[in-house]
């Protein structure tokens, strides 16, 4: 009577790691899933943006280039000091500007890969543990209840 007790709840534990381990690769499945579709909506909003914001730059930058060249009777220079507002605004996201847009892109990319919603597995395995100690307390109980 003890030794099928002990391979009932030898085969209990095994079929709860095998059900512990189809969950988690479930989970991480999941996960990866969710990443990946956030980071590529993430891009396709970035190109889709970028783009019409590019096209936007472009036809303000042309504008002002024309605006410029009416005051100096020149068209070169009007598009000269356009490119060199250009290569000054470079120069300074060059010196000052990365450590911020890393920072930046850092914090938005970890906050795409790692959510507050998500499941921690250690806490899902403690779960996992508790309620596997009181099914068997639980099984003692009634096994002592029935030996009675």
């Amino acid at each position: 009577m003890a030794f099928k007790g002990l391979t009932d709840s030898l085969h209990k534990v095994t079929d709860r790691i095998e059900d512990y381990t189809l969950s988690m690769a479930e989970y991480y499945k999941l996960r990866l899933f969710k990443s990946t579709m956030k980071g590529a909506i993430s891009l396709v909003n970035l190109l889709v943006y970028g783009s019409l914001f590019l096209f936007v730059l472009l036809f303000l930058s042309i504008g002002a280039a024309f605006w410029l060249a009416t005051f100096f009777e020149n068209v070169y220079v009007g598009f000269l000091l356009i490119g060199a507002l250009y290569g000054i605004i470079l120069i300074f996201m060059f010196v000052f500007g990365r450590k911020i847009i890393e920072q930046k892109m850092l914090h938005k990319f970890s906050g795409i890969l790692y959510d507050d919603g998500d499941l921690d597995p250690k806490s899902k395995l403690e779960e996992e543990v508790v309620d596997y100690e009181h099914t068997l307390q639980d099984e003692a109980i009634r096994e002592a209840n029935i030996s009675k």
